[in-house]
């Protein structure tokens, strides 16, 4: 049985720009943005392969934006972005697209609760769902 790739996660640079805007055009259910704030890059050997795009305003974090290319979906990078981050704040705010069931049952298996619901709230009219909560850091896989 092959091993999965390496998943080595780091700090965004300007630089990688580029490779995220690449990624984004690949994700077009992710925000269009990815700039501005902290990101954590999620790198498969030389290939960036996610992000998650954050801000920290005292003790509270906010979720931006997190994307993880099509081709290295189903390996558990997100997870692994999200509890990167999660030491950084006591409880977490995002919005995610309802249709989104992967991360949806991504962010309720982490201990992030919805919250509320914001109708209309993406530029194509659908939904979005807000969940809050701390990230738990410890989670049992399969």
């Amino acid at each position: 049985m092959a091993q999965p790739p390496e998943i080595t996660l780091r700090e965004g640079r300007d630089e990688d720009q580029p490779q995220i805007r690449a990624l984004l055009a690949d994700c077009p259910q992710a925000a269009a943005w990815a700039d501005t704030y902290p990101l954590l890059i999620a790198e498969v050997g030389p290939h960036l392969a996610g992000f998650a795009l954050y801000r920290v305003i005292a003790e509270e974090g906010e979720l931006l934006n997190l994307a993880v290319h099509p081709n290295f979906r189903r390996q558990r990078i997100a997870q692994k972005l999200l509890l990167a981050i999660a030491p950084f704040a006591s409880v977490w705010h995002l919005e995610v697209r309802q249709s989104n069931v992967p991360a949806v049952a991504l962010y309720a298996s982490l201990g992030l609760r919805q919250i509320g619901r914001r109708d209309r709230y993406y530029a194509d009219g659908e939904a979005a769902l807000l969940f809050s909560g701390a990230i738990a850091r410890h989670r049992s896989t399969p």
